[in-house]
């Protein structure tokens, strides 16, 4: 299978500068995917091309009246663009298989938003799907990429920094979206 990345001359992970723009497609305009659409947008290591949901009007307004990005209903338009290389999932996590396994698919890297699947078999389906194609399946999590929790680890990996750690407590304030479909564990 075709590793968009690697043929632009990129590895996975390496938009440094010089690198051409990484380009995503957003599948999910509800709770979540409208901060992905702000981050991708934010960087010039992305080029969002598309942000795709069933209601495509949510996806127009999230967009805005002066984006050049394409809000569509159409999933299959989004995986057969060639300029797209990965695939951001942020619909129902019922949703996750069917939509990131068709990135995969399709050739594209995936970035699931929590959970990454419904099941622990369905997670293994996609992690399977991605490595034999030899494509990168990331699972997003709010506070895996922020910097105090990079920070935090840091500190505790630092031989000495923080001395013998007997207990680490803490505590999220707000709770987010309740989903019926899924817990946290």
């Amino acid at each position: 299978m075709k590793d968009t990345a690697k043929d632009a001359g990129q590895g996975a992970g390496d938009t440094g500068k010089g690198s051409a723009p990484l380009g995503v497609a957003v599948v999910g305009a509800g709770y979540w995917g409208p901060n992905l659409v702000r981050n991708f947008q934010s960087s010039d290591q992305f080029r969002l091309r598309w942000l795709c949901d069933l209601n495509v009007d949510r996806a127009r307004q999230v967009l805005g009246g002066y984006s050049t990005v394409q809000a569509t209903g159409d999933y299959e338009a989004v995986l057969a663009d060639p300029e797209v290389d990965a695939v951001a999932v942020a619909t129902p996590a019922g949703t996750h298989l069917d939509v990131a396994l068709a990135a995969l698919r399709a050739g594209k890297h995936v970035l699931v938003e929590k959970p990454l699947a419904a099941t622990y078999e369905d997670g293994l389906r996609l992690v399977d799907e991605a490595e034999e194609r030899g494509l990168t399946l990331m699972c997003d999590h709010t506070y895996c990429y922020t910097p105090a929790v990079g920070r935090i680890r840091g500190m505790v990996l630092a031989p000495g920094e923080l001395g013998d750690i007997h207990y680490v407590d803490s505590v999220r304030i707000n709770l987010g979206l309740v989903q019926k479909d899924i817990d946290v564990l």
